[in-house]
């Protein structure tokens, strides 16, 4: 009797439903329904909910990219790649940009490029240290960069979420709607792009030289967090370079194998309040910015923690890679026109056959091209003069020899004759 109740219940707020139906339902029905006014920004308003609920970003927070870099060959091929991806973000973006060596004219001027018209707020902050050559020490003073841009965010109070972004990594966009979860400080997976700067060498080199219980480790170059079944974080997967040694590169441009530090900052991100100079804005389990950087140094934001079982692991648990790590660069010497631009302009070494220009080409131009084409022709005329001279020559001394076996012919048959 109950469930015949509940069932005629349900029916009659059904029908009554359908009966009551209001102005706006009615007029997203019939097939006039998508010219409605009303009906197309309800629907889009549906959308954006249905959007907003499938990633769960409610109310997004600004990011603020902490990104440490010095002027060299590949620094505009690094930084632009990252200034496309975040450009290319649906958030507010303040970009900390620490440049060794001091703020230079030539990064300004790569970062003032196509920010005119974007959400990215840049704050180009110089160190006064030289970036130093070799890698050990190299990712020393990154770390003290990175450190010297969450100052900037401790005396401004800057609100948001904190990621560090090397210049040469690459991210996927999904990563920075992941990161919005975060409470606190979040860990995500970074795949290690491990390679060598030596073209000859056989990439499977190294894995040919190690025993079967390191090859092991060999398969998955991932950094990140490591988690049980019930998806709590257990520990870490670190990058473990016992099975290079010997074969890693010392310095920038060394012909050997850059490996990363066994955790790399890349793969963290925080609150911003973490760092904040009031305490009440941050948990007890988190040590002042202040005794940090009073001590030795930090190798990642770990150092950062009182209990590291408080990071929140991302990206699945950290089983979905979104980030990758790459050092490539050249030569520490290597030569390149400052801001890349080639002025004054290379001269032509060979002649378009079409170009989008006029036909017009100038007096120099038009002196080269036909001087060229003159060698040219001078060129192809002597190669096909070549072999027929030859076989001219080659008829001729065999016609000469045959005049004279004919000369002393006729000679010794008119001696016999007189004889």
């Amino acid at each position: 009797m109950k469930l015949l109740a509940l069932q005629q219940s349900y029916a009659n707020r059904r029908s009554n439903s359908f009966r009551n139906q209001s102005p706006l339902d009615s007029a997203t029905d019939g097939p006039n329904a998508v010219k409605s006014p009303s009906g197309i920004f309800w629907l889009l308003l549906h959308c954006l909910c249905c959007l907003k609920v499938q990633y769960g970003i409610r109310n997004p927070r600004s990011l603020i990219v902490v990104t440490p870099t010095y002027m060299r060959t590949f620094q505009a091929l690094h930084m632009t790649g990252l200034k496309h991806t975040l450009m290319n973000l649906p958030y507010d973006v303040v970009w900390i940009v620490v440049e060794a060596g001091g703020v230079t004219n030539e990064t300004a001027a790569l970062l003032a490029k196509s920010m005119a018209n974007s959400k990215v707020q840049v704050k180009h902050v110089g160190f006064e240290k030289r970036m130093p050559v070799f890698w050990e020490a190299r990712h020393e003073m990154e770390s003290q960069m990175r450190l010297r841009a969450l100052r900037v965010v401790r005396e401004e109070k800057l609100d948001g979420i904190v990621v560090f972004a090397d210049d040469s990594n690459m991210h996927s966009l999904e990563l920075f709607d992941e990161i919005q979860k975060v409470e606190w400080i979040g860990a995500v997976s970074v795949g290690i792009l491990a390679h060598s700067s030596r073209p000859d060498e056989d990439p499977f080199e190294v894995q040919k030289t190690v025993d079967g219980e390191d090859e092991k480790k060999l398969t998955l170059p991932v950094q990140g967090p490591a988690c049980n079944s019930s998806d709590r974080l257990i520990g870490w997967h670190t990058f473990n370079s016992v099975v290079y040694k010997g074969k890693s590169a010392n310095y920038i441009g060394d012909m050997a194998m850059v490996l990363p530090r066994k955790l790399e900052w890349s793969g963290f991100v925080m609150n911003s309040r973490l760092v904040w100079k009031e305490a009440e804005f941050r948990p007890d389990w988190i040590k002042d910015l202040e005794v940090v950087l009073a001590g030795d140094g930090i190798e990642n934001p770990l150092s950062l923690l009182k209990d590291s079982s408080m990071v929140e692991p991302l990206g699945g648990c950290g089983k979905k890679v979104m980030l990758w790590w790459l050092r490539a660069e050249a030569r520490a010497d290597s030569k390149f026109p400052s801001g890349w631009i080639i002025d004054p302009p290379l001269e032509m070494t060979v002649a378009a056959k079409r170009t989008p220009w006029s036909d017009e080409l100038p007096s120099i131009t038009q002196k080269v091209i036909s001087t060229t084409t003159q060698e040219n022709t001078e060129k192809r005329a002597t190669k096909t003069r070549t072999p027929k001279s030859r076989r001219t020559s080659r008829g001729k001394r065999k016609r000469e020899s045959k005049n004279a076996d004919a000369r002393v012919a006729g000679r010794n048959s008119r001696e016999r004759i007189n004889n």
